[in-house]
């Protein structure tokens, strides 16, 4: 599956942060988790909400809410199962998270970059820098528990004889 773009994802601006995460758990089970936009609100207490209501492609949009209220965003990026990137306004800035998935046989490593551009960035950057490194390092946990948890749960029905193809 190549990459394809409706706009460069250029990850940079006054506020911009990068978190990192091992998965003890395979990359197609991490992916499954990440790009089922639909059960974001399942396993990310963070969201209220999430609505993808079509097909998981390049210029897909997708709805969901959290405590700072509804976004509408743009998938940009899909490289599966490999890369997820969108791209979304909030308030008057600019805003784009990529997450990244490398795996290794039972193992995937995550890295989430996130950026807010803008004049309002700016003005708002020590604040805003802080929290979305919160929110990254949060969100890269509880990717973590649920897709561990996902997998733990396949291994066990692999052991009874449950196939999940």
């Amino acid at each position: 599956v190549s990459i394809e773009c409706v706009e460069p994802v250029t990850i940079s601006g006054p506020v911009g942060a990068r978190a990192e995460i091992d998965i003890a758990a395979g990359q197609r089970v991490v992916w499954s988790v990440l790009a089922d936009i639909d059960a974001w609100a399942t396993w990310n207490p963070a969201v209220r909400e999430a609505s993808l209501g079509e097909e998981l492609e390049v210029g897909a949009r997708f709805r969901y809410a959290t405590a700072l209220g509804r976004m509408r965003c743009r998938l940009v990026a899909i490289d599966a199962p490999s890369r997820l990137a969108w791209s979304t306004r909030v308030l008057t800035m600019g805003h784009q998270q990529v997450f990244e998935l490398e795996g290794s046989g039972d193992a995937c490593h995550v890295t989430a970059e996130g950026t807010f551009s803008g004049p309002a960035a700016w003005l708002f950057k020590s604040r805003l820098d802080e929290r979305l490194h919160a929110d990254l390092d949060a969100t890269l946990q509880l990717l973590r528990l649920e897709a561990e948890t996902r997998a733990a749960e396949e291994l066990e029905d692999e052991a009874q004889g449950v196939d999940h193809e």
